[in-house]
């Protein structure tokens, strides 16, 4: 077997010691450190003595493994500059590895192989439970659904054979951190502007694309990650608002470049993965109203409705001018803006014959099926059915909609490339990535960024 470029593995250590030992545990099974190394690097936090004692005789006798001790604090990021700039002499690539992780067998070779899979590869991070735009399942079916390690186990084994090896992200998450040795070479590492923390990372990707390196996330490398386990929660809410300040006034294309990676070059089948791997066995269903006849649409709705027979979920998309009408005459039905669609849904319909582009990118972003009734043979080669609207009654029609297309075989060719046809439509026709943002959603914000402990309250109320 042809080894692979040897990386150096650093633990940053602060507290949390049942979960550090977790950590320890899973890279010393996981990783051949007779080829690699691990670098633990305690911070001296309020429990230092306890955690080195404690590590010590976690690691004893196990080859590869080296523990140094920081004189003082000197936070996430001064832990990590140290760690690379100073402690670890090698010629090796790093891996920055939160303590809060329990990595998989197979992972290092995985991220590895993406990271030397070409000389323009710079930053590689692992898909997770837990890491943002790399969580898997990423966009959900059911709002609010828990991404827990036993789920996304479950989605990453429905998925992984499907997925390409890696794909170019605008960053790599923080928690599992890949970097070719020669950017710390040339570069350095994190800004100190970003200590204790938060931001760090981001900065470090976006800087390292204006030097012609890429960031990517390696979709078979799995690593699970703790929630929230660095920082308490009012102090990490603060921290996160000043440094994303700084952040996007540095970069000032960085949230346009998340919003293009999730919505146009992202592959599919990760946006899809939770309905593609389906948690549960209800059908949720979209009804995109737009351009609807009136009488068809009237009876879809009454039948989706009432239709407490099905195992199904409805959610009908009308623009907010008949949101209020939709909701009194149809009240067991969730009623949503088309310009403010979240989620994924595992079939998405529409009740018109030839869908404006707007709407075609909504549906094509919303479901891995999509069904035209009544649309024009065009749409035969775009669509997973095209149905007529007539001789339907609302219930037969609905019937159809959830029992032959919901649990419908995807074809991922199709998908692949109804995808990428949106994504070049898109730009043709500059169709924006983000719907205008109301008012109250820009005072949240603004709140956020400068006052985070009010923003949160204000999210409260606006959800009652």
């Amino acid at each position: 077997m042809t080894k692979t470029n040897p990386v150096t593995v650093v633990i940053p250590i602060y507290g949390d010691l049942p979960g550090l030992l977790a950590c320890i545990a899973a890279v010393t099974s996981s990783v051949d450190l007779t080829h690699h190394s691990l670098l633990l690097v305690n911070d001296c936090g309020p429990d230092a003595e306890n955690i080195e004692r404690a590590v010590l005789s976690a690691v004893s006798g196990t080859p590869g493994v080296r523990y140094e001790r920081n004189s003082r604090n000197l936070g996430f990021v001064g832990n990590c500059n140290r760690a690379a700039l100073e402690l670890d002499d090698s010629t090796n690539d790093i891996l920055l590895l939160n303590s809060d992780t329990i990595v998989t067998p197979g992972f290092l070779d995985e991220m590895t192989a993406v990271l030397h899979a070409a000389p323009e590869h710079g930053i590689v991070c692992a898909r997770s439970n837990n890491a943002t735009i790399a969580s898997l399942p990423y966009r959900l079916r059911r709002p609010g659904a828990k991404r827990t390690a036993e789920r996304t186990t479950e989605v990453y084994a429905g998925v992984v054979n499907e997925l390409p090896a890696f794909s170019v992200a605008p960053v790599a998450m923080g928690f599992c951190f890949l970097i070719r040795r020669e950017l710390i070479v040339r570069f350095g590492l994190f800004d100190e502007i970003f200590s204790p923390g938060y931001g760090e990372e981001n900065d470090f990707c976006l800087r390292m694309r204006e030097h012609g390196y890429l960031s990517l996330i390696s979709h078979r490398a799995l690593v699970f990650h703790a929630v929230g386990q660095s920082f308490p929660s009012e102090q990490r809410m603060q921290l996160r608002a000043a440094h994303e300040r700084i952040l996007v006034g540095r970069h000032p294309t960085y949230t346009q470049s998340v919003q293009s990676y999730l919505k146009r070059t992202a592959d599919p089948v990760d946006v899809f993965a939770d309905a593609i791997v389906p948690s549960d066995d209800v059908v949720r269903l979209l009804i995109d109203c737009e351009g609807a006849p009136v009488g068809l649409a009237a009876n879809l709705l009454r039948a989706a409705n009432d239709a407490s027979h099905l195992n199904a979920q409805v959610t009908v998309s009308v623009p907010p001018r008949l949101g209020g009408l939709i909701r009194s005459a149809y009240p067991n039905l969730s009623v949503v803006d088309p310009d403010h669609l979240s989620g994924i849904w595992d079939v998405a319909v529409t009740v018109t014959a030839d869908p404006a582009p707007l709407q075609r990118d909504r549906l094509t972003r919303a479901s891995p099926r999509v069904v035209v009734i009544g649309g024009e043979e065009q749409y035969e080669q775009w669509s997973v059915a095209v149905l007529p609207s007539d001789g339907w009654d609302g219930t037969s029609l609905l019937q159809t909609l959830c029992h032959d297309y919901g649990r419908a075989a995807i074809d991922f060719g199709l998908l692949r490339k109804r995808w990428s046809d949106n994504a070049d439509d898109a730009m043709r026709l500059a169709i924006p990535l983000v719907a205008p943002t109301r008012l109250r959603s820009r005072v949240v914000q603004a709140l956020e960024r400068n006052t985070p402990a009010l923003a949160t309250i204000m999210r409260k109320v606006l959800r009652h």
